[in-house]
């Protein structure tokens, strides 16, 4: 069981101690998904939207860098394919407690103002 722990949490490192534009992507994107959340029975589906605005958004980062247009797709594809089921679980898991904390700070600090 310690063993199993240790690898989720380096996968959890290996989420959040990427490149720094990536980490304000990522960043843009809980907040806006978090802020969007009208209800937490609706978090998988917002979590996987989520998910994907991050893939997009990386992507064009990747063109505005000089990465040619046409090698996205395949890149995008392998890089999808490498990952294991632990990593997508952890990055699921890592978007969706972000996703719900904003969307609680957020009703929180509404029920405030009310």
């Amino acid at each position: 069981m310690d063993v199993i722990l240790q690898e989720m949490l380096a996968i959890v490192r290996s989420v959040f101690t990427t490149d720094s534009i990536s980490l304000i992507i990522m960043l843009f994107v809980v907040v806006i998904a978090g802020m969007a959340l009208g209800q937490m029975g609706r978090i998988v589906q917002v979590t996987v939207g989520a998910l994907a605005m991050y893939g997009l958004l990386r992507l064009a980062y990747s063109v505005t860098q000089g990465v040619e247009p046409m090698s996205l797709p395949m890149n995008a594809w392998n890089g999808l394919k490498g990952m294991t089921v632990g990593d997508l679980v952890v990055w699921f898991l890592a978007f969706a407690i972000v996703i719900s904390i904003v969307h609680l700070i957020r009703n929180a600090v509404a029920a405030r103002g009310h």
